[in-house]
């Protein structure tokens, strides 16, 4: 065991983790709601999980000086407007108010170096904030005729392999070349965000993973909260609580 290993193997790190809002159905009122596998990966990895919903923008200086890492999860589509697009038919529910949020929390985290794992939407939110564009529909655009939204089926279902490129963070923590995943995305990214690399490509091109050259930030497409059979999947979120960990020795 590293002299770092034991220095952090103690310390449960607080991981703030961004929630959206869902509509309202007969009269009922909307909800900030979020899925509970996320938090039971962070607390299993040895977090504390801080709930973190939209409208809290005056906030975010006030939550980056307590929280060590932000976990930005799966949901709503990205507004077009954020890449400069107009709406078209395919693209599906957004939640503008978690667009704000999460883009000004993935900007500020960067500024602080503050640790990102981004997951799903996750992955697209960190691309776009720092520069990079999406597709609106895989198919629709052409990037491939392969349904990657496989939302009539299980979420653990393992519908493709994606290839880990070697010499990235993700191929230390997945120790192979090839892994099967689950696939519940239909948009993906289209220009990669300045300093951020391709991790994981699937079979028929789509990025399947970024990370930062420096390690900070950490993201995938598929969703490794739902596969926590898998060393692999476990291995992102205790990743994410490892650098956070570190992150109260050096920092705090």
């Amino acid at each position: 065991m590293s002299e770092s290993t034991r220095s952090t193997a103690h310390i449960r790190p607080l991981i703030g983790m961004t929630v959206g809002t869902t509509a309202g159905s007969q009269g009922r009122p909307s909800r900030v709601a979020g899925n509970r596998a996320y938090v039971n990966a962070l607390q299993a990895a040895g977090a504390h999980v801080v709930l973190l919903p939209p409208g809290q923008l005056d906030a975010l200086p006030a939550l980056l000086d307590v929280l060590d890492g932000v976990l930005l999860p799966g949901g709503a589509d990205i507004a077009p407007a954020r890449y400069g697009e107009a709406p078209r038919p395919e693209l599906q529910r957004v939640d503008e108010d978690l667009d704000a949020m999460e883009f000004a929390l993935v900007q500020a985290a960067a500024e602080r170096e503050v640790p990102v794992l981004g997951i799903c939407r996750g992955l697209q939110v960190v691309n776009v904030a720092l520069g990079g564009s999406l597709v609106q529909d895989i198919v629709a655009d052409g990037l491939s005729g392969e349904n990657h939204a496989r939302h009539d089926e299980r979420r653990d279902l393992l519908s493709h392999t994606i290839a880990v490129m070697p010499g990235t963070r993700l191929a230390a923590m997945a120790g192979a070349c090839d892994m099967p995943v689950n696939s519940l995305h239909h948009q993906a990214v289209r220009e990669v965000a300045p300093g951020l690399t391709v991790s994981a490509r699937s079979a028929d091109g789509l990025v399947e993973g970024l990370e930062s050259a420096d390690g900070r930030v950490v993201t995938i497409q598929c969703h490794p909260e739902e596969l926590l059979v898998h060393e692999w999947a476990r291995a992102l979120f205790a990743d994410l609580v490892r650098r956070a960990a570190e992150r109260i020795t050096t920092v705090r």
